[in-house]
This record gives C-alpha cells, sequence and structure tokens, in this order.
C-alpha cells in the first residue's frame, strides 16, 4: 500500500494518503473497524434511515475528532450515480442540506468535503498551487459518465487549476477480481473508451465479465491531463478485505442494511 500508511486515534481506524498530508491537505479513507465495544466494527458513516440517522451524525463528529477537524463543516452529497458536480463557493453554502450529485469541489479552508462508499470508487483530488480540492463518488455509471475527468474540468474553471498540478488518491474499491457486471455494461464501455478492452476480463458464455474500475478511473486521470506519478491508487479491495470495509455485494446490500464508509478531504489553512 506505497503512499498510503494505517492510522487509529480516538478508536478509529482510518487509512491516509501521505502524499496529500505533504501538499497540506487533511484526507482520510475510513474503515468500519472500531475499538468501540457498542460498535462492533459497524462504524458507518453514511447512507442513514430516520433510526439511523442519530448514530451516523455521532459517528461523523467522531471521525471528524480522528481526523483533527472538529471547527470544521463537512460537505456530503445525495449521492445517485450520476455526473453531477457541485462546488461549495462560501459558508453559507457548505451548510445547506446534502444536494444531489457525486462529487464536490471547494478552494475553503475548514471545510471537509465528504463522500460515501460501499464498493464505489472514491477519489480525492488535491491542488497545491491553488488550493482547490474535490472529493468523488465513482461507481460504474459515474465511472462510464466521466465524472473524474469531468470533475478535473470544473476544477480548472472555478479555480483555474491546472491538471499536471493536481494529485489524486484512489481509496477502497471492488477490485476487477470480484467486479462482475453484465454484457450491456462492457458493451457500453467499449462504445465509449477506446482502452476499455483491456480493463475486461474473465469473460463468461453469458456475456458477463469483470471490469477494472481503478484502471479505468487512473486512465481517466491521466486522459484529464494528471501526471501519473501524481495519482495515488490504494489498490485496497472491499471484498478481498471486507473485515477493513463495507461492502455492497459482500453483504448482500439489497436484502439487508449495509455500512458506509466515508472518504473526505480539507485544508486547515
Amino acid at each position: 500500500m506505497k503512499n498510503f500508511t494505517i492510522q487509529t486515534r480516538y478508536n478509529l481506524t482510518f487509512i491516509v494518503c501521505d502524499p496529500l498530508t505533504e501538499l497540506g491537505f487533511v484526507n482520510a479513507f475510513s474503515t468500519r473497524m472500531t475499538n468501540d465495544s457498542n460498535q462492533q466494527n459497524e462504524f458507518t458513516l453514511g447512507n442513514f434511515s430516520d433510526d439511523q440517522k442519530a448514530r451516523v451524525i455521532t459517528n461523523r463528529k467522531q471521525f471528524q475528532s480522528a481526523l483533527e477537524c472538529e471547527s470544521f463543516t463537512l460537505v456530503t452529497a445525495k449521492q445517485i450515480h450520476s455526473d453531477f458536480i457541485r462546488s461549495i463557493k462560501d459558508e453559507n453554502d457548505a451548510q445547506t442540506e446534502p444536494q444531489e450529485g457525486d462529487a464536490l469541489t471547494s478552494n475553503l479552508s475548514k471545510i471537509l468535503l465528504g463522500i460515501q462508499t460501499a464498493d464505489c470508487m472514491p477519489i480525492l483530488i488535491a491542488d497545491p498551487k491553488t488550493k482547490a480540492f474535490a472529493a468523488i463518488h465513482a461507481g460504474w455509471r459515474g465511472t462510464f459518465a466521466d465524472i473524474a475527468a469531468l470533475t478535473v474540468e470544473r476544477m480548472k474553471q472555478e479555480y483555474g487549476s491546472r491538471p499536471k498540478d493536481l494529485h489524486a488518491a484512489l481509496g477502497p474499491a471492488i477490485c476487477a477480481e470480484n467486479f462482475e457486471v453484465g454484457s450491456e455494461v462492457l458493451e457500453q464501455f467499449k462504445t465509449r473508451f477506446s482502452y476499455a478492452a483491456n480493463l475486461i476480463s474473465n469473460i463468461q458464455s453469458n456475456g458477463k465479465g469483470h471490469f477494472d474500475l481503478n484502471a479505468c478511473n487512473v486512465q481517466q486521470l491521466i486522459d484529464a491531463g494528471l501526471k501519473p506519478e501524481k495519482i495515488y491508487d490504494s489498490a485496497l479491495c472491499t471484498v478481498n478485505r471486507n473485515d477493513l470495509f463495507f461492502s455492497y455485494r459482500k453483504e448482500r446490500g439489497h436484502e439487508r442494511y449495509t455500512g458506509r464508509l466515508m472518504s473526505a478531504i480539507g485544508r486547515s489553512n
């Protein structure tokens, strides 16, 4: 896990991308692990129903404390597997209710952008020149819509970011060996992306196959102008490490409640 370290603070275990920290950005990818005996390694940070709301709010405060950003305003999104991007322009904007979308950007200090996942790809982007940053939720639909590249473009437009200056961290997500999708999904990717065939493996007689979300998002970031050496992939699989991360597929989230991880980024000044 080059460029990433596992940390434990305030009874929580989380993962940090060291290069982003060195650039002055607070960042973390949460895990389900906690030393709190009442949680039993079910430390969820999103996607709550009414009866879970109080618990998730408490967990989020604990997560912010572990990141030493208690005074930050946490901004999240009502994620819908889209290519919608929201830019946070001021404190009032940050304090509004979560809006529909799957990427958040800002250049404000003491704002923490957070997205929630449980197999989808979380991406954090930092610009050390303009101090802008972003958090992206990229499931297969968002990846197909090129949401990572669109977020880079938004950062160019909003903050004057230059892609070559950007650093990106890819957090825990379902890996290719566990991400089986239907033939219609594979065909969509092959139609849109010239390199898609290189990301597909284990084709079955029924047309289903496995798709590499990590590699696809890395390529999209490179195509958007990021330098490969500034893209850091944790290469952690939520299915293979279900002891450490929530996995919607592994835990059959369509049948019962599955917790959510949070990936967050911000800066103090």
